[in-house]
C-alpha cells in the first residue's frame, strides 16, 4: 500500500509538470483504488471490515484499476510517439543550424560574458589555423593581435549595455598571420543564459582597396596641383612678366606720347586678359555657377558647352534638387559628374551618355551611362592607368556613406551612385 502510495505521489507531481495531464491523472486515480484496495484487504485481515471479501468490490476495483491503467498507458504511449517525432524534428532543426553554422564563410563564435569562446564554426577554424577542441575555453582575446587584444573587455561592457555593436579589428592564426576584420556581436539567451555571439567578416580586401582609393586620392590631388601649376606658370605667368616689361618702360617714357599711350592700352589689354586666365583657374576649382545657383543649374550648363562641341549626345533627367544638400555635397557631386563625363571622352569612344539626377526619400540618386567599350572595374582599381578617376569617384562616394554600383552592358557601362542626404551625413 506504501509502495502504491508513494506512486501516486511521483505521479502527482508528473501531473504538476507536464502539459499532458490526464494520462497521469488516470494512473493516479489508479494508484489511489489500489491503495484503497490494499487498505481494505489490511482491515479484513484484522476483522475491522468485511468489503474486502465482498465479491463485488474487489472485482470493479481490479476492473476499474485495468481500465484506468490501460488508458493512462495508451495515452502515455501517444505523448511518447509525438516526443520522438518531436526529438526528431529537433535533430533536424540542431543538423540544419550546423549547416549554416558551419558552411557560413564568415567566422562565427559564441562568447561568455567573461569573453570565453564556447562555441565556433569551421570556418573561423581554418582562418586560425585551430582545432574547434583547441578554440573551445579559449579567451577571445587570446586569438586577437597585438594592442587589440586590450579592449575585448570595454567592447563586451558596451554590448552588455546596448545589446549589440559593430567594431573592426584585427585577429591572429596560430601561425602569427594577421588579418583585419569587421565584427557584429550581439547580447542573446541561450538556455536561459547570456551569451555574445560574434560574427567576424575578412575585410583584408576592402582594407586594400581603401588603401589603394587613399593613394590614388593623393595622386589626383598631386595631378590637379600640378595642373594649376602649369595653367598658372603658363598662362598668368607670361602676361604678368610681360605687364612688368611694359611697366618699366612706362618709366623711360615721356609723358602724353603716342608711344606711352599705346604702351598703356597694351598693358591694359594684357591686365584684362591676365584676370580672365585668373576667373577661368578659380572657376576650375569651384564653379561659381555651383556657388551661385547649386548642383543642376552647374551641371546643366556644363553639360550643354559639351554637347556645343558636337563630341558626342549627352541626354538629361534632372529632378529639381534643392540647396539643402550643402555645398560640399554639391561639389562632390559636381566633381564625379564631370569626372564620369571626362573618363567617357577620354577612353571609351562613346557616342552617347544619358543621365539622371533624381532625390527621392531623402536620397540623392545619380545615374550614369554611356555607350562606349566599356572597361574591367577591378582592373581599373588595381592598375590606375587610364582610369585613375574611377578610384577617386568610389573614394568620394564613400566619404558620403554612398552605395556605388558599377556594370557593364555592352556596350558600355552603367554606373548607379546612392547617397542618404540626411544632414548627419554632410562632411564639414
Amino acid at each position: 500500500m506504501l509502495l502504491r502510495l508513494a506512486t501516486f505521489a511521483v505521479v502527482i507531481n508528473y501531473y504538476k509538470v507536464s502539459r499532458h495531464r490526464t494520462a497521469w491523472l488516470l494512473i493516479s486515480v489508479a494508484m489511489v483504488l489500489l491503495a484503497l484496495e490494499s487498505l481494505f484487504q489490511l482491515l479484513a485481515l484484522a476483522g475491522m471490515s468485511s468489503l474486502a471479501s465482498d465479491s463485488f468490490i474487489p472485482y470493479a476495483a481490479g476492473l476499474a484499476v485495468s481500465v484506468l491503467m490501460l488508458t493512462g498507458t495508451a495515452l502515455i504511449s501517444t505523448i511518447l510517439k509525438r516526443l520522438a517525432a518531436a526529438e526528431k524534428k529537433k535533430e533536424n532543426i540542431e543538423r540544419r543550424f550546423q549547416l549554416l553554422f558551419n558552411t557560413s564563410s564568415d567566422q562565427v563564435f559564441v562568447l561568455t560574458l567573461e569573453g570565453k569562446i564556447v562555441e565556433v564554426n569551421l570556418s573561423a577554424c581554418d582562418r586560425l589555423e585551430m582545432q574547434r577542441e583547441e578554440l573551445l575555453n579559449r579567451y577571445f582575446k587570446e586569438i586577437k593581435a597585438g594592442t587589440a587584444a586590450e579592449g575585448v573587455m570595454d567592447h563586451i561592457h558596451t554590448i552588455r549595455s546596448k545589446g549589440k555593436y559593430i567594431f573592426e579589428t584585427e585577429l591572429r592564426s596560430k601561425s602569427g598571420n594577421r588579418f583585419p576584420v569587421e565584427i557584429n556581436c550581439r547580447l542573446v539567451e541561450i538556455d536561459d543564459q547570456p551569451y555574445i555571439t560574434c560574427i567576424a567578416r575578412n575585410i583584408s580586401e576592402r582594407k586594400e582597396l581603401d588603401k589603394k582609393v587613399r593613394i590614388a586620392i593623393i595622386e589626383t590631388e598631386e595631378t590637379e596641383r600640378k595642373r594649376f601649376a602649369k595653367e598658372i606658370h603658363d598662362g598668368l605667368g607670361p602676361l604678368l612678366s610681360a605687364i612688368k616689361l611694359y611697366v618699366n618702360e612706362l618709366d623711360a617714357m615721356e609723358d602724353d606720347t603716342d608711344e606711352r599711350k599705346e604702351f598703356i592700352s597694351h598693358i591694359n589689354g594684357m591686365i584684362n586678359e591676365a584676370v580672365d586666365s585668373a576667373r577661368n583657374i578659380a572657376n576650375n576649382i569651384t564653379p561659381k555657377t555651383l556657388t551661385d545657383f547649386g548642383l543642376t543649374k552647374a551641371l546643366t550648363t556644363f553639360i550643354e558647352t559639351i554637347n556645343a562641341t558636337n563630341l558626342l549626345k549627352i541626354t538629361t533627367h534632372f529632378d529639381v534638387v534643392d540647396r539643402s544638400l550643402g555645398p560640399t555635397m554639391e561639389l562632390i557631386f559636381y566633381r564625379i559628374t564631370n569626372e564620369l563625363i571626362n573618363n567617357t571622352i577620354k577612353h571609351a569612344n562613346a557616342s552617347a551618355i544619358d543621365i539622371k539626377l533624381r532625390l527621392t526619400e531623402q536620397k540623392l540618386h545619380l545615374n550614369y551611362r554611356d555607350d562606349g567599350i566599356g572597361f574591367d572595374l577591378q582592373q581599373a582599381i588595381d592598375k590606375g592607368d587610364n582610369h585613375m578617376g574611377v578610384k577617386n569617384i568610389i573614394s568620394r562616394v564613400r566619404s558620403m556613406n554612398g552605395i556605388f554600383n558599377f556594370r557593364n552592358t555592352a556596350p558600355g557601362i552603367e554606373i548607379s551612385i546612392t547617397v542618404d542626404i540626411h544632414p548627419d551625413n554632410h562632411q564639414p
